[in-house]
């Protein structure tokens, strides 16, 4: 046989194979079944909690009569324990040394000097150390070196005073005794002038 013929011939039954082969892989792959791709996985995220808003602090204003009043009372404290002979109300007299006010520590000074306790002086000396203020320094220092002048009180012996020592007593009394009275006479003041305002306040309520 020629060639041409051949190839004639063996042309149409490639292509059939060839068909066959590309129909039975299509079937396959349709056969399989489809992947499916596996769901991503849920993680459980807890909600981030809500720090609640910070208290506000409300700070009061102190009038400059409420703080009068304040320092005031808190002489009259001192004046009550300067008389005292216990070891308690040297503890609060020493306490009011390192007082906010300025006016409140002078007067704390001056109570430990009439209390009249050498237990105090090593107080009153590291305190002269932890303030610049040269008045308070000064005053410090002297009610120390006042009662390092301060008999001790024993009743078992009886030393001899020292001319210094009797001065510094009679001064000790005699500021005790006038530091009462004006406190005794700015009471009264105080007591008449309330008394004044109520009366002018029903007087006025009454019209």
């Amino acid at each position: 046989m020629r060639p041409k013929v051949v190839i004639a011939l063996l042309l149409p039954i490639l292509l059939f194979l060839g068909m066959v082969l590309l129909f039975k892989q299509h079937a396959a792959n349709a056969s399989k079944p489809a992947e499916v791709a596996p769901a991503p996985a849920i993680t459980s995220v807890a909600p981030t909690p809500t720090p609640a808003p910070a208290p506000v602090v409300v700070k009061k204003t102190v009038t400059p009569e409420e703080r009068e009043v304040a320092i005031n009372a808190e002489k009259d404290r001192l004046f009550e324990w300067e008389m005292n002979d216990d070891p308690e109300s040297l503890s609060k007299i020493l306490g009011d040394l390192t007082h906010a006010e300025k006016e409140i520590r002078l007067a704390a000074i001056e109570a430990t000097k009439q209390f009249g306790s050498k237990d105090a002086i090593p107080t009153l000396k590291e305190l002269v150390k932890n303030t610049d203020d040269t008045e308070e320094q000064a005053a410090l220092l002297e009610a120390a070196d006042f009662l390092s002048l301060t008999p001790m009180s024993d009743s078992s012996v009886q030393l001899p005073r020292t001319p210094e020592q009797i001065q510094a007593e009679q001064q000790k009394i005699a500021k005790a005794e006038a530091r009462k009275q004006a406190r005794m006479q700015k009471r009264a003041g105080n007591q008449d002038s309330q008394s004044a305002a109520g009366q002018n306040s029903t007087a006025g309520s009454g019209q």
